[in-house]
C-alpha cells in the first residue's frame, strides 16, 4: 500500500473512532466500511464494525465479523474474547467455549478463565469447569469468587479449608457486600452437604438478608423488591381481568398453524430444567432455553384498551426471533421462559396447536429451593421468605385462572411423579407433545445440549430423590413462608418440631 493510501485509511479510522466515541454509530460504520474497502487486509475496521454490531444488538452479524477477524489473525485476543461473549449470548455455547479457550491461551486473564468455566458448566462438562474454578482459587485476587462458583456447581468438592475461607469472608463486615452475599450462599451449600442443617440455613438466611437489603437500597425505586412485587401483582391482575372466556373466544382461530413451540412455564426452581433436558434429548426437539422473545413480541401490544393484535403476525414475529436466536426452523423447540405463565392466553391465541407444560413441584420445596439460590440476574423478589410465598400464591392463582377459562389447555407435569416413575412420565410427556418415541429421552443426562439455569449440573445426572421433601429438614425456620403460602401450605401439622 502506498503511503498516501495508508494515510487515507488512518484518517478514516480516526474519523470513525471519533464518531463511535460520540455515539454516532451510523457515521462510524460508514467510515469503517470505507476503510475496510480501502485495505481489505487491515482487520481493525472489520473488528470495529463487529463492536458496532454488538452495541446495536446485531449479534449474529457481529459473530460473522469476529469469525472473519479470528480466521485471519487467530492471535488477536480481543476478537477471540468478544467472539466467545457473542456466541454465549447467542446460546452457541460450544463455539463460545472454543473461543474462550483460544483467548485464554493468548492472554490468561481471570475474567477469560471464569468465562470458560461458565461455558463448560452450561455444556455439562462439570469436571472441566470444576478444574477451572479450582485453578482460579489458587489466585488470591479471585480466590473467594472462584470458591463461591465451585460451591454452587458442586458443593461436594469444597473442603474444610475452603469452608473456613468462605466463613471468614462472609462474616467480615469489611468484605465487599456482593462477595459476602456470594460467600454466604456458598457456605450454605457446603454446610448442607455436610448435613449441618441449622448452620446451613443460618448462612442462607444471612445471604438472603444481605441480598434483599442491597436490592432495597437501589437508587432506582422501581427496581426495589417491594415495588417489583406490586408490579407483579398488577400484571397478574391485568392478565386475569383481560383474558376472560369471552375475550379468548372472540379471538380464537386467528393464530399460526405452527405446532413448533413447546412452552414450559412455572415458578423458578420447580423442576423445569429436567423437563427441558428430557425433551431436548429427542432427535426432533431443540432447546432454546429462557429468553425474552415472547415478552418482547407481545407485551407492548397490551398497553392498548382492547389489545387489538394480529395473532398470526405476532406468532410469525416470535418464530422469526427464535430463528435469529438459533432455532434451525425445522422440528420443534422448547421455550423454557417460566414467567410466560402470565402469557398463556396470548400463547393460546398465537399458537393454538402449541403445547404448554406447567412444571410443578411441592410448594414448600419450590420456595425453599428459591431461597437457597443466588440467582445470576432477576428474581429480585425471591430473597425474602414472605415474598417468595406470595410469589408462589400469585403464580398458582394465575394458573387456576387459565384452568377455568381454558380447561385442559395447559398440561401439568409434576416433578415428584417424574422422579418416582421416570419412564412412564417421560412417555406421557412425549405423547403430550405429540412426539414419536425416542429412547434418548430416558438418557437425557447424556445429552450434550446447553443448560443455562442453576440446574446445569443436576440435569446431567439420572433423576434423584434427595431434593424431594428437603424442606422438612428446615421446617422450624420456615414459618414466614408457610404463613405466606396460605392455602398452598401443607395441611398436616406434623412438620412442626
Amino acid at each position: 500500500m502506498s503511503k498516501s493510501k495508508a494515510r487515507d485509511v488512518t484518517a478514516l479510522l480516526n474519523g470513525a473512532a471519533a464518531c463511535y466515541a460520540q455515539g454516532h454509530l451510523n457515521d462510524a460504520a460508514d467510515l469503517y466500511r470505507q476503510a475496510a474497502a480501502a485495505d481489505p487486509k487491515d482487520l481493525r475496521p472489520i473488528y470495529s464494525l463487529a463492536l458496532i454490531d454488538i452495541r446495536r444488538g446485531r449479534l449474529e452479524d457481529a459473530r460473522q465479523q469476529l469469525r472473519a477477524v479470528t480466521a485471519q489473525d487467530p492471535n488477536f485476543y480481543p476478537a477471540q474474547q468478544n467472539l466467545g461473549a457473542v456466541c454465549q449470548n447467542l446460546n452457541l455455547w460450544q463455539e463460545a467455549a472454543d473461543a474462550y479457550r483460544r483467548a485464554l491461551r493468548l492472554n490468561p486473564t481471570a475474567e477469560t478463565h471464569f468465562s470458560l468455566a461458565r461455558a463448560l458448566t452450561v455444556l455439562g462438562r462439570v469436571a472441566e469447569s470444576s478444574a477451572c474454578y479450582r485453578a482460579l482459587a489458587a489466585d488470591p485476587a479471585v480466590r473467594l469468587r472462584a470458591l463461591t462458583r465451585l460451591a454452587m456447581l458442586d458443593p461436594a468438592v469444597i473442603d474444610e479449608q475452603d469452608l473456613s475461607a468462605l466463613q471468614r469472608a462472609a462474616s467480615d463486615p469489611a468484605t465487599v457486600t456482593a462477595t459476602r452475599i456470594e460467600a454466604y450462599f456458598a457456605l450454605g451449600m457446603g454446610l448442607e452437604q455436610r448435613s449441618a442443617d441449622q448452620a446451613a440455613f443460618a448462612a442462607f438466611k444471612a445471604g438472603n438478608r444481605l441480598k434483599h437489603d442491597a436490592l432495597m437500597a437501589s437508587p432506582d425505586l422501581k427496581a426495589r423488591p417491594d415495588a417489583l412485587e406490586r408490579a407483579h401483582d398488577l400484571a397478574a391482575h391485568f392478565v386475569v381481568g383481560r383474558f376472560d372466556e369471552a375475550f379468548l373466544r372472540r379471538r380464537l382461530h386467528h393464530g399460526s398453524t405452527s405446532a413448533a413451540p413447546i412452552f414450559v412455564i412455572g415458578m423458578p426452581r420447580c423442576g423445569s430444567s429436567l423437563i427441558e433436558q428430557i425433551l431436548s434429548s429427542h432427535r426432533d426437539v431443540q432447546s432454546m432455553g429462557e429468553n425474552a422473545t415472547l415478552s418482547t413480541v407481545v407485551d407492548q401490544g397490551f398497553t392498548e384498551p382492547e389489545g387489538a393484535a394480529n395473532w398470526a403476525d405476532l406468532a410469525e414475529a416470535y418464530l422469526g426471533s427464535m430463528r435469529q436466536r438459533g432455532w434451525q426452523g425445522a422440528g420443534r423447540f422448547v421455550d423454557k421462559t417460566l414467567e410466560n405463565h402470565l402469557r398463556v392466553g396470548m400463547i393460546h391465541l398465537m399458537f393454538p396447536r402449541s403445547v404448554i407444560l406447567d412444571s410443578t413441584r411441592d410448594p414448600v420445596d419450590t420456595c425453599l429451593s428459591c431461597y437457597r439460590q443466588l440467582f445470576t440476574e432477576g428474581n429480585e423478589t425471591l430473597y425474602d421468605l414472605g415474598q417468595i410465598g406470595r410469589a408462589y400464591v400469585r403464580y398458582r392463582r394465575v394458573m387456576e385462572h387459565w384452568q377455568r377459562v381454558l380447561p385442559g389447555r395447559v398440561i401439568r407435569v409434576e416433578h415428584e411423579k417424574l422422579v418416582a416413575d421416570t419412564e412412564g412420565q417421560v412417555r406421557r410427556l412425549a405423547d403430550a407433545c405429540k412426539l414419536d418415541w425416542d429412547p434418548a429421552c430416558l438418557r437425557f443426562y447424556e445429552a450434550a445440549g446447553a443448560v443455562r439455569t442453576a440446574s446445569a449440573a443436576q440435569v446431567r445426572l439420572p433423576v434423584f430423590l434427595t431434593s424431594i421433601g428437603r424442606w422438612t429438614r428446615f421446617a422450624s425456620e420456615l414459618q414466614p413462608l408457610l404463613k405466606a403460602l396460605g392455602p398452598y401450605a401443607p395441611r398436616q401439622k406434623s412438620y412442626v418440631p
